[in-house]
């Protein structure tokens, strides 16, 4: 439950994508087809992962530098900045 990203799959062959609780943009859903933001409700439907989210902290990058990004086997979580 420390997690703020949880990542999901579909029926669709290598159809992956993500969901981020972030702190100054709400959720992010991830996925193939581009990135969706915005603050939702836990009864809005954001996608697979948005309820069990919305129970955890928001990300803080893990203090500058994000666990996530470092490990990222395809390299799809990068750091900006």
């Amino acid at each position: 439950m420390s997690s703020s990203i949880i990542l999901h799959s579909e029926d669709k062959a290598n159809y992956f994508g993500l969901v981020l609780k972030s702190g100054s943009e709400g959720l992010v859903l991830a996925r193939p087809e581009g990135v969706v933001s915005g603050q939702q409700s836990s009864d809005s439907g954001g996608g697979p992962g948005a309820k069990p989210i919305l129970l955890r902290e928001p990300c803080d990058l893990c203090g500058g530098e994000p666990k996530c990004a470092a490990i990222c086997p395809t390299n799809a979580i990068v750091q900006e900045g």
